[in-house]
């Protein structure tokens, strides 16, 4: 990557790249190029300061990611193959299972540092958290539009699946509690 980094561009390969044969190993790769210098692509990109949908059809949602500090997202579930590359901060996945009574234990954690990349698959189960002092950012590439599939989030504590809606959403959301 350089100083003259195109969001554009990279949106134009990533749109080509989800099309086709082995998608998410070349989203993938192209996560990992664009996050490989993260001081350079931190200075590069816009500091939004909420997540943003950079681009999404059928085929590809593309998204700017921003976790605050302390905060953590409920676990939910995509319904689709993801690839998390992230450029500021720390952002740390816990994976859940079934538990065989019905919930869910959380099974593994994967903390991201800045130049790190992830791969999700489409079963997936996860939260995601901010566990640096600084906000989080990355991109989080989603084979598939996104916004439109039925998804689902988790009340972990509860063993209670919800719908993936505002509500619940907001309901759940909070502190980051490990």
């Amino acid at each position: 990557m350089n100083e003259s980094f195109d969001i554009d561009a990279m949106v134009d390969r990533l749109r080509d790249a989800a099309v086709g044969e082995d998608a998410p190993r070349r989203v993938r790769a192209i996560i990992e190029e664009v996050v490989a210098d993260p001081d350079l692509l931190a200075a590069a990109v816009p500091h939004y300061g909420e997540d943003v949908v950079l681009f999404e059809d059928d085929t590809v949602s593309i998204w700017y990611a921003h976790f605050d500090p302390g905060k953590m997202v409920p676990a939910h579930d995509h319904q689709m193959s993801a690839v998390i590359g992230v450029f500021r901060g720390q952002e740390r996945n816990n994976f859940y299972e079934a538990d065989g009574e019905g919930g869910l234990r959380k099974s593994s954690d994967v903390v991201l540092e800045p130049g790190d990349v992830l791969s999700i698959g489409p079963s997936a189960i996860h939260s995601v958290a901010c566990v640096s002092a600084v906000p989080c950012n990355g991109f989080h590439v989603y084979l598939g539009e996104l916004t439109t599939v039925e998804r689902s989030l988790f009340d972990v504590k509860a063993g209670k699946r919800l719908p993936f809606d505002a509500a619940s959403y907001d309901a759940l959301i909070g502190a980051d509690d490990g």
